[in-house]
């Protein structure tokens, strides 16, 4: 019985050995091991040249975007910005008129233009006290007005305003154009207009206090005289719209305070 089995092992091992050598070549000729395994290592490396050009490539993306969006170092100053929306306003120029002059040399100027309204009441004018007032009762001057730092935003004065004055300067108009108010003895007061150039088209006159309006008139002529009744007794102001044939619109306002004691009050033309 061994015998046997050791006679069938022997054959299975020829067997073994002749198929071995009749396929054995056409084995290796279709799967070829060791070309396996160099494909597999070109494949890998392969791969990770590719993984690495794609992780370069995003990165230079990456950073091209990055410097792109990057904002400039003046775009993240938070100043700047500031001070482009807050702009300083620039000075303007008023003209006024000094109507009191005290004995310590410090007067009193009326800018009715830079009146304000208070509790809904419009002002008659704004007032300036000035300490060293080097110019004469009703002398007509000019007003610079000035933003303080901190000045933001307003038209109206304020603690944040400054005033210059100085005299007014000279002007044709000055010349030709001429406003007086005179009390009389009567407590009325005269509006005396004339243009010397005889080329007035228009005069429109608002006279009014606190209270009121108290005359109002439309005149078509380059000389008059008016008297207005009941106004000597309270502050009011006079305020002149004259349509002119070779300056235009211009006007003026005179402020006549109570207790006035000067007789003629001249008021001054501007544009």
């Amino acid at each position: 019985m061994i015998k046997k089995i050791l006679v069938l092992g022997l054959i299975i091992a020829a067997g073994g050995v002749l198929v071995y050598s009749q396929f054995g070549s056409t084995v290796d000729k279709y799967l070829p091991v060791s070309a396996v395994a160099q494909d597999l290592d070109s494949l890998k490396d392969t791969t990770t040249s590719r993984v690495n050009h794609e992780i370069d490539k995003t990165v230079d993306t990456v950073g091209s975007k990055i410097e792109q969006i990057k904002p400039a170092a003046e775009e993240i100053n938070p100043i700047k910005k500031i001070e482009e929306k807050i702009t300083m306003p620039e000075p303007k120029t008023y003209r006024g008129q000094v109507y009191e002059k005290n004995q310590d040399q410090s007067c009193k100027i009326s800018v009715p233009k830079l009146a304000r309204t208070v509790n809904g009441i419009k002002e008659l004018t704004y007032t300036i006290t000035l300490p060293d007032c080097q110019f004469e009762k009703h002398q007509p001057v000019q007003i610079t007005q000035t933003p303080n730092s901190g000045y933001l935003s307003s038209s109206q004065p304020s603690d944040a305003t400054s005033f210059t004055v100085t005299a007014m300067p000279s002007s044709q108009i000055f010349d030709t154009l001429q406003l007086k108010t005179v009390r009389n003895m009567d407590n009325t007061v005269s509006i005396q207009y004339e243009d010397t150039s005889g080329k007035t088209l228009k005069v429109t006159v608002n006279l009014r206090n606190s209270e009121k309006q108290l005359f109002s008139g439309e005149f078509f002529a380059s000389k008059f005289d008016t008297n207005v009744n009941d106004v000597s007794n309270s502050p009011h102001i006079i305020e002149m719209i004259v349509e002119h044939a070779d300056y235009g619109t211009v006007y003026s306002s005179v402020f006549n305070p109570q207790g006035n004691e000067q007789t003629t009050i001249n008021g001054v033309f501007t544009k």
